[in-house]
């Protein structure tokens, strides 16, 4: 007979399944089953085992061994509730006699064997074979104790390992060199192989989650999916244990508070089977578990309310707060807005202890959460807290470690860009590519001696906390190197600016900087957010002061010994050539480039230096700029690369002669010349290839700056557009205004007359098809405030004016929708 499956009789499965393991937990702490009572269960499987049969009413004939056995069972249950054993030593196999069933037979369904338990014994004819196949095991049980005093082992060998190539490096024994290397070869090698015997899948904690899922939507009357995706990655045991809890609590969250029920999710215009996804994977050294659902994602409005009336923030402060700052208030012990408190979670607790738990293994949580669309929890977790990589630092005659989980990017400063650093309110900050980030001397903030600036140059190390990214000053950069993590004494649990020590190759103790701590320990809140609003006011077109955007430029010099420059954003390599490597076409000179013949352009001659020679280069070699212009590439020969250069002066086009250059800026107070590969390209008759036009349309583009002029008409001609140029927000509304149609609106920011912003708003204000036009702005300022104001504003994207694969992307996105 068949028996159909349905939610009903697994829900009678998983219980059957919950009261054996009672039964077996009790054997084995009390040494007995214990007193509970099972009838009702009992009854349920009878009832569930005869139904289908229709045993009590139907005068169906059935088989009568069927019924015997059937019979059989009941009576085994019966006595296995009944029963009250005496202890044994070994219950399993009490109850090892095989059912017989009258006529037929069934085949025993052995116990599975305990894997801890000696196997039973033989018979003579069997014992030697088995004896053979038991001898040779692929697998031995290791305590996690012993794998733990091994790695602490391992750990103390790479510390002597670091000693004895530090050593190496400063003694010229060539036999000592050999044996260190040797050494260091082994030591990753057996480093990374126990590394491994602690590794398990994650699986083994996220799997159990497809009974918590189908419990709890069974018991709250929701459909939930449950995707798992990434079982196989493997986390270290330690760190396991630790993340339990944590993606428990998040799980039951979005099953309480995330997804919504049936009935709400169909009038919000979804299916009524919600969906609940674990990932996880390695990314970046570490191994990412995201927990995301499709529910109605998080109310920011009940948040920033709750939040005030709790008085965590001010009125004010909620005004200001960008969504990400609002999103992460979830984390702040005690806060809730649950409406009902639930035994699934909404008691007030939780999220905090979430975060706290994971950050202490020196992970991170994320969210982002869309509302009416969903949320998104993701957990960062390193791969194991023993040996990580590190940047060692010194301050103040002191050596530091900095994990580089948290770095960002290293900045040199020099003399000239030491103006770049401003300070309000006793807080100083420096514009990072157009965002202004905190930064802190790490000499002052723990009061270590003060070390002159060596040779007027600042190193400040970005690092990453919770979101946000401050700058580190510190005297100089040493090495990166893996490091092994000592913990603290318990007398220095209390404070949270280090996360542990370390021993560096000379013996010497260093303190493991926590990224995280130390920014709350300097951190001026409310001070510092104020002082970053009023610098960014200093800079605000609103006060008659026009910015320019910044332009990063490459440097070289030509024939004349002066400098020029072209953007960085036109070039994609720097290349040097051989004079035996130049071919001629004609006039034309080429050189063999990835497969292809590459067109090579004296600079020189094109911008007419008096007294150029037809010769390309000098001393046999030519420094060569690799650029692609209409989607060509070109290599534009100048004399000397001179460096990388950043400016936030205005280009000036009338202080120059002739049409191949584009104007002049300064940079770092001197004359640099910008060339137009552009017109020398289009002189020269080359490069009118194309890349297919994969859009049509006409599009609106105000820009002031000739030089994004250039390159952005280009990409947009690239991928099949019509353009109409403006040079600023004004003359772009009066073209609108006089009736011409357009597909779509590129817009810079910062412009003179009628910025972005103002362009924007007015452009919304006409009404009709213009309330809905896409408004794409790209500038070279894209900070978190900006952001936000372009919503406000009405852009439909705001992107990075450089960066022309993501406004390519762009451009496809919103014309297609």
């Amino acid at each position: 007979s068949e028996i159909s499956l349905t939610g009903e009789l697994v829900d009678l499965f998983l219980t059957s399944f919950d009261a054996c393991s009672t039964i077996v937990k009790d054997i084995e702490e009390n040494e007995s089953e214990g007193d509970r009572s099972f009838d009702d269960l009992i009854k349920r499987l009878k009832n569930y085992i005869a139904e289908p049969l229709d045993l009590r009413e139907s005068d169906t004939v059935i088989d009568d061994d069927i019924v015997s056995d059937i019979n059989l069972f009941n009576d085994k249950i019966m006595e296995a509730n009944q029963q009250k054993p005496e202890p044994v030593a070994a219950p399993i196999q009490e109850k090892s006699e095989p059912v017989k069933v009258q006529e037929k037979p069934k085949p025993e369904l052995a116990p599975a064997p305990d894997p801890v338990m000696k196997a039973p014994p033989k018979s003579p004819a069997t014992s030697e074979s088995s004896s053979n196949r038991s001898s040779i095991s692929d697998t031995i049980r290791v305590n996690v104790s012993l794998l733990d005093k091994i790695l602490n082992v391992v750990g103390e060998l790479v510390l002597n390992r670091n000693q004895i190539l530090q050593f190496s490096k400063m003694n010229d024994e060539p036999e000592l060199n050999r044996l260190s290397h040797q050494l260091n070869v082994i030591t990753t090698e057996l480093q990374t192989d126990i590394m491994t015997t602690r590794m398990q899948p994650v699986g083994s904690v996220i799997n159990k989650f497809e009974r918590v899922v189908r419990d709890l939507a069974r018991g709250q009357e929701k459909n939930i999916v449950l995707e798992i995706q990434g079982q196989e990655t493997e986390l270290d045991k330690t760190l396991l244990e630790v993340i339990k809890d944590p993606l428990t609590h998040l799980v039951r969250n979005a099953i309480d508070h995330g997804i919504e029920s049936p009935d709400v999710r169909v009038n919000n215009g979804k299916s009524e089977t919600g969906l609940l996804v674990i990932k996880a994977y390695h990314e970046g050294g570490q191994v990412i578990i995201e927990i995301a659902d499709d529910g109605n994602g998080i109310p920011k409005d009940k948040i920033l309310a709750k939040a005030v009336q709790k008085g965590l923030i001010s009125e004010d402060d909620a005004a200001k707060m960008t969504d990400q700052k609002v999103l992460n208030l979830i984390f702040h012990p005690g806060f809730s807005t649950a409406e009902q408190v639930t035994n699934i979670s909404g008691r007030g607790v939780g999220m905090d202890v979430v975060k706290s738990n994971i950050e202490k293994i020196g992970g991170e949580v994320d969210i982002q959460s869309i509302e009416g669309r969903g949320t998104t929890f993701k957990l960062k977790i390193p791969l194991t807290l023993a040996i990580v990589p590190a940047l060692v630092v010194e301050s103040g005659n002191e050596t530091f470690a900095i994990p580089q989980k948290n770095l960002v990017e290293l900045v040199l400063l020099e003399d000239t860009d030491l103006n770049n650093i401003e300070e309000l309110h006793d807080q100083e900050f420096y514009r990072l590519r157009g965002e202004l980030i905190p930064i802190f001397r790490l000499n002052k903030s723990l009061e270590l001696s003060n070390t002159n600036e060596p040779n007027g140059f600042l190193n400040i190390i970005v690092l990453k906390a919770e979101g946000t990214q401050y700058g580190l000053i510190v005297d100089s950069i040493l090495d990166t190197q893996e490091i092994v993590v000592k913990p603290l004494s318990r007398r220095l649990k209390c404070q949270n600016v280090y996360a542990g020590a370390t021993i560096m190759g000379d013996g010497k103790v260093a303190l493991i900087l926590d990224a995280f701590g130390y920014f709350n320990m300097v951190d001026r809140g409310a001070d510092k957010d104020k002082a970053a609003e009023e610098l960014h006011g200093r800079d605000n077109s609103s006060q008659g002061v026009f910015n320019a955007d910044v332009q990063e430029l490459l440097l070289f010099e030509l024939s004349d010994e002066r400098p020029y420059a072209i953007p960085l954003c036109l070039i994609n390599r720097l290349e040097e050539f051989k004079d035996k490597d130049v071919e001629w076409s004609g006039k034309q000179s080429l050189v063999r480039y990835r497969g292809g013949a590459m067109p090579l352009v004296s600079l020189d001659k094109s911008v007419h230096i008096e007294g150029t020679s037809e010769k390309l280069g000098s001393n046999g070699v030519l420094p060569c700029i690799v650029s692609t212009i209409r989607g060509q590439s070109f290599g534009f020969v100048v004399k000397r690369i001179l460096d990388i250069a950043r400016s936030e002066n205005v280009i000036e086009e009338d202080n120059v002669d002739r049409e191949e250059l584009l104007g002049t800026t300064y940079v770092n107070d001197r004359l640099v010349t910008l060339v137009d590969v552009h017109t020398i390209v289009d002189h020269m008759g080359l490069g009118k290839s194309r890349a297919k036009h994969t859009l049509k349309g006409r599009v609106l583009l105000v820009e002031d700056s000739p030089l994004y002029q250039r390159v952005e008409m280009d990409l947009l001609e690239e991928i099949g557009l019509k353009v109409t140029l403006a040079e600023n927000g004004r003359k772009a509304l009066d073209i609108l205004k006089s009736g011409e149609q357009f597909d779509l609106i590129v817009t810079d920011v910062e412009m003179p007359e009628m910025d972005g912003w103002e362009l924007s708003r007015s452009v919304r204000e006409l009404g009709g098809k213009y309330s809905t036009m896409p408004i794409i702005a790209v500038t070279t300022r894209v900070s978190e405030k900006d952001l936000n104001k372009g919503k406000e504003v009405g852009f439909t994207e705001h992107l990075e004016k450089l960066n022309k694969q993501e406004m390519a992307e762009s451009i496809s996105r919103v014309l297609s929708a």
